[in-house]
């Protein structure tokens, strides 16, 4: 080797280091905003078709710019909209924020009304999640540091994927929440194993489920990210389960939702959003309270106690990936519960608040009208969510009385838990990244237009079935939340 070429290739070297350690810094710099809520814009920024420069010039996604303030939140929603991230496509998205936070612009802290569950940093998942999301802004065939930067959890990406389409669908910003539990023991129910089981799993779910707004009533299509990451165990080589999948679910059949765990039907409840919703599968789909079970829980006889037990909402459902020919890769059986259901059904949309300020009069009628107050027999008694909001219940003027969407409604749709089930991986000699339709279909290992990017790891369960595993959000840890939410 000659003296000149050692010369030049001491010097490429000395070049590359110095641009790693200013990707690196801009990296770093680009999370500080990221984190903050500050978005970082930097002199040279690429242009918006690059998706580059922090994610400042990249193309909003349908999801950008959906929440306005109400009189109540005192963030403004250009702040709101300085929280996103640039996801796979180049797009941007909005993404997990606090409850509350502090304005640059002011220096002052304000709220959003909302919340978006727990946050995803803390997931052990979280590096794996920002990998797959991450967008290869300058088509190098890596993510780099500045890239990783500006990925997250992009919310509303399944359904960026769906505009355009015969069943497109806008979902609400404030219905996407987050929950994660990170090195869980899972059981197992069969299988044929006689010793011990012995398996650790981190799981992660971003989920949108709107249970303030009468939507899910017909509706039955709402966007879900299930991850997976079984890593720890002695029976790890059993079950060497990892996947990052992102759908539009299905739960149960539009214009219909499930009464209870026995399949029940509530049928005729509305027109679906998008009209021509696909039917769901053999999964119990929505189950949403009506009336008669909540009054006859809520309302009771004197000296009796109050139950709101009946406010609780759980849907199921069943994430498929499936090859063109139809054959399997993956059947994963998420669930979503929330426990302070803002809502139940009564022919339409009844707000669970209303229930303090209500009751039964002797033929069973309701009785809202402060007015004819004492002719109710039957009410809510002894439960102290409407105690500290109407001591006098009923009786409570309506000018006095907290309004549906107030911050001080014990019901706020916080309450939630996502549930992970018996999945399904027949992927043992498959490529571990797939690109699907925004519904599970036509896999294929080359991307294609609006297909999604989904990981499953090389195994194959096989007749192994694990217990159902959980995950709780972390519920209203600031006052000024409110519905919806």
């Amino acid at each position: 080797m000659t003296e000149l070429l050692r010369s030049q290739l001491v010097v490429m070297k000395q070049r590359r280091s110095a641009r790693v350690l200013l990707v690196r810094a801009l990296g770093a710099l680009v999370m500080v905003g990221t984190l903050t809520g500050m978005v970082v814009s930097c002199e040279g920024d690429p242009s918006p078709a690059t998706g580059g420069g922090g994610g400042v010039n990249a193309a909003p996604s349908i999801a950008m710019g959906q929440w306005t303030p109400t009189t109540q939140d005192t963030c403004t929603k250009a702040f709101h909209d300085t929280f996103f991230v640039v996801g796979p496509d180049g797009k941007k998205y909005p993404t997990w924020h606090r409850a509350e936070e502090t304005d640059p612009t002011t220096n002052q802290k304000c709220s959003f009304g909302h919340d978006h569950g727990a946050d995803p940093s803390n997931s052990a998942l979280w590096p794996a999640l920002q990998q797959h999301f991450a967008f290869d802004a300058n088509n190098s065939g890596n993510i780099e540091a500045s890239e990783l930067a500006v990925s997250g959890i992009p919310f509303g990406l399944v359904s960026q994927q769906l505009d355009g389409s015969s069943t497109p669908r806008l979902e609400d910003h404030t219905a996407y929440k987050i929950a994660f539990a990170n090195g869980i023991a899972r059981t197992l129910i069969s299988g044929g194993l006689g010793a011990t089981f012995d398996l650790r799993c981190d799981l992660f779910a971003a989920f949108n489920q709107p249970t303030s707004t009468a939507d899910a009533f017909a509706s039955n299509m709402f966007s879900v990210t299930y991850a997976v990451d079984c890593n720890n165990g002695n029976s790890l080589p059993l079950y060497p389960v990892k996947v990052i999948v992102s759908l539009m679910a299905v739960y149960g059949n539009p214009s219909t939702f499930t009464l209870d765990a026995s399949g029940t039907l509530v049928e005729d409840t509305g027109i679906p959003v998008p009209a021509n919703s696909p039917p769901g599968g053999t999964e119990l789909g929505r189950r949403i309270p009506v009336a008669n079970n909540v009054f006859a829980g809520a309302f009771v006889a004197a000296n009796q106690t109050s139950s709101f037990d009946a406010l609780m909402e759980r849907w199921d459902t069943q994430l498929r990936l499936r090859r063109v020919d139809g054959s399997e890769i993956a059947t994963l059986i998420p669930a979503y519960r929330v426990d302070d259901t803002a809502r139940y059904f009564a022919n339409g949309l009844a707000n669970s608040i209303d229930l303090c300020y209500s009751g039964l009069d002797a033929a069973g009628a309701l009785v809202s009208d402060p007015s004819l107050a004492t002719t109710i027999v039957r009410q809510v008694r002894n439960n102290a969510k409407c105690t500290l909001i109407a001591p006098n219940g009923p009786s409570t003027p309506i000018a006095q009385r907290v309004t549906f969407d107030g911050a001080a409604s014990p019901f706020k749709d916080c309450l939630r838990t996502a549930f992970f089930g018996a999945d399904v991986l027949k992927n043992a000699t498959g490529s571990t990244i797939w690109y699907t339709t925004p519904f599970g279909g036509s896999a294929n290992i080359v991307t294609f237009a609006n297909s999604i990017k989904q990981y499953v790891s090389q195994a194959d369960t096989g007749a192994l079935v694990l217990g159902e595993a959980s995950a709780a959000g972390p519920g209203c840890q600031i006052d000024t939340i409110h519905v919806p939410n």
